[in-house]
């Protein structure tokens, strides 16, 4: 049998630190893959442009998996990507945010295609094109180009929704590639915290007791924060025990939303902005939430869904994209432009308790989890089998 090595490029993930939605598909996709043996890993760095990538090693990456947020690389060395086994099946898997990479992929994917490479892609979603108004500034200058040479290299192409597929598909055919690549739709898993990890963080403790309605993402303008802020405000003077906890980095354009979220008067008090925080945080304030909420404005997956559904939460959710395809009958559905809409669903669960008690014990029965294993074992038995 054919040996095969995948290389992998966490580039912007050593960068960023992050940890949710493409952070954290690459970061359960690599504690799968460093458990296995029939595949050998090789995971780089690229810190610019004309340098050689770094290697890293994989017990050092396991280290950084367990402590994302702080953990420094110290035994890097330069490495050839070009200087390879011909005789060995060598796949490079882009599943970062590769369009950011300082390495640009048009250039970088033909040196690899004339190494007899194959190429495989993650696709999340193409919103940078569908509504670059609400891109950072960056990814909107870079990310058509990288579509292109996946359009253009591409051997296998991994989408995580059906809605995100067509999206792709549907551009590539105007586009006007007619080179066929094979796309397989995988799920993405809900289960980011393992028990034995988790503990309740002592700080918290107060606010996990209230009633809150959490809203997990990146400040950024597709997420449509600003929306729920303004119910929030609103269904505050009513119902004085309730709170709205937003999870989630600071993103791009929005710095008036950031600003009108520091100076409102129930900041620190009933409205409560968390950065920066751990998998067992996280999981304990999903585990503890009145309700949840996710607004997107469009979506390729939008993994805080399942993940809110694991916990067997009411999720709120915007009806478009992808949203119905991974909340299916468990999330309730509004427009996500509707402030009305949401005020009313949010004061109905406040007010009906035998309802929302109906609707708790419906998720929590019915909701089957998608894993993060299943997702691994879809992309790694998809390598083993390919040629």
């Amino acid at each position: 049998m054919q040996k095969i090595t995948l290389y992998i490029d966490i580039t912007q993930f050593e960068e960023t630190r992050a940890n949710t939605g493409i952070q954290r598909t690459l970061k359960e996709f690599l504690k799968g893959a460093l458990e296995q043996n029939e595949i050998k890993i090789k995971i780089l760095l690229w810190k610019n442009s004309k340098q050689n990538a770094m290697l890293l090693d994989n017990d050092e990456v396991k280290l950084f998996l367990a402590n994302t947020k702080n953990y420094i690389f110290q035994k890097l060395k330069p490495y050839d990507i070009f200087d390879c086994n011909p005789h060995n099946k060598n796949i490079f898997f882009d599943i970062d945010s590769a369009w950011n990479m300082p390495v640009k992929r048009e250039k970088l994917y033909q040196k690899l295609k004339e190494k007899n490479f194959l190429i495989f892609n993650f696709i999340y979603d193409i919103t940078p094109i569908l509504f670059p108004q609400y891109a950072y500034e960056e990814t909107k200058k870079n990310f058509f180009p990288y579509l292109l040479a996946v359009f253009r290299y591409s051997d296998y192409v991994f989408c995580d929704s059906t809605s995100a597929k067509e999206d792709f598909l549907q551009l590539k055919q105007k586009e006007g590639f007619q080179r066929a690549i094979p796309v397989q739709v995988v799920a993405l898993g809900s289960d980011f915290c393992k028990e034995a990890l988790c503990s309740t963080p002592k700080k918290y403790q107060t606010l996990l007791q209230s009633k809150y309605i959490l809203f997990v993402g990146t400040i950024e303008p597709r997420k449509n924060h600003e929306d729920l802020l303004d119910v929030f405000t609103s269904l505050a003077q009513t119902y004085k025990d309730l709170f709205l906890v937003f999870i989630g980095k600071k993103g791009w354009k929005v710095d008036d939303l950031v600003k009108k979220i520091k100076q409102h008067p129930l900041k620190d008090k009933r409205l409560f902005w968390l950065q920066n925080i751990d998998d067992a945080t996280l999981e304990d304030f999903y585990r503890h939430a009145f309700l949840v909420t996710y607004l997107s404005k469009y979506e390729g997956y939008g993994l805080p869904i399942v993940e809110s559904l694991h916990y067997g939460n009411i999720t709120i959710v915007s009806k478009n994209s992808s949203m119905y395809e991974v909340g299916c009958e468990f999330a309730d559905y509004i427009l996500h432009e509707s402030k009305e809409e949401l005020y009313s669903v949010l004061s109905h669960y406040y007010e009906n308790s035998r309802e929302y008690i109906k609707r708790k014990n419906y998720i929590q029965q019915n909701f089957k989890q998608k894993t993060w294993k299943s997702f691994f074992n879809a992309l790694y038995k998809t390598f083993l089998a390919y040629h």
